[in-house]
């Protein structure tokens, strides 16, 4: 997988009870030739806490069916920030 670091917005749960970890539902994310795309998240294969240079950060492994194929990906929630970033694909 290539690393990209890019910012996307993205549509999350919560459980009821407001513990546990934000649950990712759907994101969309802007090309180089500024083109949009939204994915919905087919799979959450695992979520792990991350700690790199002291910012906490939550790794989400997924997987999505984007333009017709099935790509693994990862995106990050970063805690200190509130921000969604498209980690790797």
């Amino acid at each position: 997988m290539k690393i990209l670091a890019e910012p996307i917005d993205a549509v999350v749960t919560f459980k009821a009870d407001g513990e546990g970890k934000p649950r990712p539902y759907k994101f969309r994310y802007k090309d180089k030739d500024f083109n949009y795309y939204e994915i919905k998240i087919g799979r959450i294969f695992s979520v792990e806490e991350t700690r790199i240079a002291g910012i906490r950060s939550l790794v989400y492994k997924c997987s999505s069916v984007i333009r017709g194929v099935e790509k693994l990906y990862e995106i990050k929630y970063i805690i200190n920030e509130c921000r969604w970033e498209l980690y790797k694909i």
